[in-house]
């Protein structure tokens, strides 16, 4: 019998959360065959290292086709008989940015589609908004009641929408991922970085977010630590911002994501501390029982600490500057064991 190919729908920018979100999937099901919804070739060293992630076909000729009218990218009735499933994978995918119908029509019709062969359509791994109309919200419902399945990573979600049937809620995704085993060491701080100027309400506060973290990286130094800045993903400019706040002290290490997963997180497990503004460095940090300081800049790191049920004051990233005033949050084993087992049931999909 041969095996079944499933599209996937997936965010791929280099950026390690989504990047790992692809590999749990993987090794999720050995049995099935994957290929991203990603006609770019820039993903294919990665692909390469799965015996069952295949490259979506995109040659010269269906680009010379796409621009003679014939565009299999939309041809969603193609798409539809070719691929056994159609699943949507992971993270803030639902948000009331001003191209959000586009989006929307993208998903709509592609379901569409797929349930036209009775074949099956999930999301998983995801949470909804940002948003601020009704509009967005009634949308949504509609689509979500041609879905097999939906779980959501965080309990707002899921209750917005817990009426319609095929509704789930599970923790993140990442808490269910098989970590290596790693060595701490007793004096090393990781501070994961993001760039504010891509995040519409933070813009202003770029200047401070540097001049704050090059003020945390000294004190942690003065107290005899080593200072490592993870940069998950280059193309949304953690990397630069890293370089910037690195200038203060040429001691500082720089960890920079590309695609080697396996040491990129040891390197992220040695530490004994950490400060995270990445979502998924938050998660780490915690599955790895290191101290965090989450760094919050949207609805979801807000909406996971709630969802652990942690109080307030929380660090945001508009007030950077109160770093100093906040605590280091850490979970039990007894509590990460439950979320792991929780986790697995965005990976209960039937597919």
């Amino acid at each position: 019998m041969a095996k079944k190919t499933i599209l996937v729908d997936i965010y791929l920018a280099h950026n390690l959360g989504d990047d790992l979100f692809l590999d749990h999937l993987s090794h999720s099901f050995p049995d099935l065959d994957f290929v991203p919804f990603h006609p770019g070739k820039n993903y294919t060293l990665f692909f390469e290292n799965y015996k069952n992630i295949k490259q979506f076909p995109y040659t010269i000729i269906d680009k010379i086709a796409a621009r003679l009218g014939k565009n299999k990218l939309i041809d969603y009735h193609h798409l539809s008989k070719k691929y056994d499933g159609l699943l949507f994978l992971g993270g803030g995918i639902f948000r009331e940015e001003p191209y959000w119908k586009e989006v929307y029509e993208y998903r709509y019709q592609i379901t569409k589609a797929f349930k036209s062969q009775n074949k099956k359509v999930f999301f998983s791994g995801c949470n909804f908004g940002p948003y601020k109309s009704s509009e967005f919200i009634d949308a949504h419902k509609s689509l979500f009641q041609k879905i097999d399945k939906i779980v959501f990573r965080d309990l707002k979600s899921y209750k917005l929408f817990s009426q319609l049937d095929r509704i789930y809620y599970a923790p993140d995704l990442l808490w269910s991922y098989d970590l290596p085993e790693v060595s701490k060491n007793k004096k090393i701080i990781g501070i994961s970085v993001i760039d504010p100027r891509h995040k519409e309400q933070y813009k202003n506060t770029y200047h401070n977010y540097i001049s704050e973290h090059k003020k945390m990286c000294m004190k942690y130094i003065e107290e005899g630590y080593k200072v490592r800045l993870f940069s998950f993903c280059k193309p949304e400019g953690d990397l630069k911002v890293a370089e910037q706040i690195a200038e203060v002290a040429p001691q500082i290490e720089i960890y920079n994501y590309t695609s080697d997963i396996s040491s990129y997180i040891r390197n992220i497990g040695e530490c004994s501390a950490f400060v995270a503004a990445r979502f998924h460095a938050v998660i780490l940090a915690f599955k790895f029982q290191i101290p965090v300081i989450p760094v919050i800049y949207g609805d979801k790191t807000e909406n996971l600490l709630r969802d652990l049920q942690f109080k307030a004051p929380f660090l945001f990233l508009d007030t950077i500057a109160s770093w100093r005033d906040v605590n280091f949050l850490e979970l039990s084993e007894k509590q990460i064991m439950i979320l792991q087992e929780e986790s697995k049931k965005h990976f209960d999909l039937n597919l």
